[in-house]
């Protein structure tokens, strides 16, 4: 009988344990409800405008790889016929249905950072957007908000460059479409992401 008892909670051990790790070792799921990706446009050298995305997905895997896909379609400038611009002549959704940002930043780093804190890290972030890829050095902002919930930021202001990704034209385009004296191309970028598992 005690054998079998031992038997029991042996396996019960093992049961709880192998729980434990894989509640550790699951992926980060984006919180899209509490995250944002933003871009701002800035036309006749003073308007400036923000512009948003609605609909962003993705995951940070246990191995630290960060995958968001974001769905260009859903671009927000508060304006329908600039959103319907923004689609068709510079996302050219029909071709690009999403954007991409992907890298690499380990969360086991973090195991240890007590809840409301803050770190700040470097990682390399790639962009693809309309066929073209860049990466992005950046500083990060890791903030814990609870044992199963990180928000991350960027570490001051990302600019990204039009010509990057070969969009001059398309933005010539919408500048005389606007009838406008000019229109930036090189544009501010912010996000907050929050991730739960």
């Amino acid at each position: 009988m005690s054998n079998f008892k031992m038997i029991i909670k042996t396996i019960l051990v093992c049961t709880v344990t192998l729980l434990f790790s894989s509640a550790a070792m699951a992926d980060w799921t984006l919180d899209a409800g509490n995250s944002n990706i933003s871009y701002g446009t800035i036309k006749n050298g003073a308007i400036g405008e923000s512009n948003t995305f609605k609909t962003i997905s993705g995951k940070l895997d246990d191995s630290g790889h960060i995958n968001i896909d974001i769905a260009l379609a859903s671009v927000e400038t508060l304006l329908e016929l600039r959103d319907e611009r923004m689609r068709d002549i510079v996302f050219k959704v029909a071709e690009n249905a999403s954007a991409k940002l992907t890298g690499d930043m380990s969360l086991q780093d973090h195991n240890d950072q007590e809840i409301g804190t803050s770190r700040v890290i470097e990682a390399a972030i790639n962009l693809e957007l309309v066929g073209e890829k860049i990466e992005l050095d950046v500083m990060l902002v890791v903030t814990r908000l609870a044992e199963n919930k990180v928000l991350v930021t960027p570490h001051g202001v990302l600019f990204v460059d039009a010509d990057d990704f070969e969009l001059a034209g398309a933005i010539e385009t919408l500048r005389e479409l606007a009838g406008l004296d000019t229109i930036a191309t090189v544009v501010p970028m912010s996000f907050y992401l929050t991730f739960t598992k």
